[in-house]
């Protein structure tokens, strides 16, 4: 038995793991199947930033003539020291230490996704990163963006009640509201379906399939009281009464007139044709990116600088107007789904 186990352990440290040369034709279907969920093991937005961030690196080793994959630990610091002298063109900052981070993310990513050994868990890439975050002579971007509040709401749902279409402006308020008093992140926003939103008799409860902190899809609700300043209750209820949705996700595409509401359809992965290629496409429904835009654009139009605020502006600001509304911490962890009472500490912001 103990002489077993010595060579399973010897085995395993030449060849990591035992493959087939050849699987036999009637399970390769069970194969592919499973396979394909790791499509779903890495956020869609995730992944696209990790595209681009390695992209950027693997453009790097070619400029020098390195290999990208797989690295040398050298040359991964070696990119750690061009990336942090460069400048953002609008700013004339430097790129922030989480900048880079994700920089090394897409780097590590990428090399597991291979099979390799990620170099950016080699002790010196390490030491220089940890020496980069205690760096303070380092000019990179000072501010966060500034969060949205009851004063800053109202201006932005007085700007939104300019728009000349009925539903433009029940999409919309309906956003800015939802995303505010449910401290939601764009991405979430963006995903949530009719069907996840249920209206009781004094709250909105709404149900949240998946987020950054809950990526494997356990029961999570966000109750919202009709109560409360600014509720979404009534946006939310108003939105789906002009738009007469009853299925599919709950904030749609408008035609550019604001008339009606875009063709809609969701691709479904076993339609597919011969070439593998889905039959249907997503359309007809708002993007995390779209929702930013929103935003940005209506604080422009209120006079509230788009460089300071933006679609995270909601998220902070649900945090910090429940903490100037003297919630504790577990109310407003229960509001918005953080997991870690110091999480919350990026978000508030002192009372006057």
């Amino acid at each position: 038995m103990n002489k077993l186990s010595i060579n399973q352990r010897q085995v395993t440290s030449d060849k990591s793991f035992f493959e087939e040369t050849e699987l036999p034709i009637s399970i390769l279907d069970d194969f592919k199947s499973a396979a394909s969920e790791t499509e779903y093991e890495v956020a869609a937005n995730t992944r696209r930033v990790y595209r681009s961030s390695f992209n950027i690196f693997t453009q790097y080793c070619q400029h020098h003539g390195l290999s990208n994959l797989p690295a040398d630990p050298r040359s991964v610091i070696s990119f750690i020291g061009h990336q942090k002298e460069q400048v953002h063109q609008k700013t004339g900052t430097q790129f922030s230490k989480q900048t880079i981070t994700t920089r090394l993310a897409a780097i590590r990513f990428y090399h597991i996704q291979a099979g390799f050994h990620s170099p950016t868990e080699h002790p010196l890439v390490i030491r220089v990163m940890r020496g980069l975050s205690r760096n303070k002579h380092r000019v990179t971007t000072g501010y966060d963006q500034q969060p949205i509040m009851y004063d800053e709401l109202e201006l932005l749902l007085q700007t939104i009640d300019k728009q000349g279409q009925e539903l433009t402006r029940a999409r919309d308020k309906a956003i800015i509201q939802l995303g505010f008093q449910g401290g939601f992140r764009r991405s979430e926003l963006a995903e949530i379906q009719v069907n996840h939103v249920n209206f009781l008799r004094k709250k909105l409860k709404v149900r949240l399939a998946y987020s950054k902190s809950n990526q494997q899809g356990h029961k999570e609700w966000k109750d919202l009281p009709e109560s409360e300043l600014f509720s979404a209750f009534g946006a939310v209820k108003h939105w789906l009464e002009v738009s007469q949705l009853t299925q599919g996700h709950l904030f749609r595409s408008l035609s550019r007139d604001g008339q009606r509401l875009r063709p809609y359809s969701v691709a479904n992965k076993t339609s597919v044709d011969i070439d593998d290629n889905p039959l249907q496409v997503n359309r007809g429904f708002l993007r995390g990116d779209d929702i930013y835009q929103m935003i940005k654009k209506y604080c422009g139009k209120a006079g509230l600088s788009p460089e300071f605020y933006g679609a995270h502006s909601l998220r902070s600001g649900c945090v910090t107007q429940l903490h100037e509304n003297d919630k504790d911490h577990l109310y407003i962890m229960a509001r918005t789904g953080h997991t870690d009472p110091r999480s919350l500490r990026h978000y508030l912001k002192p009372k006057d």
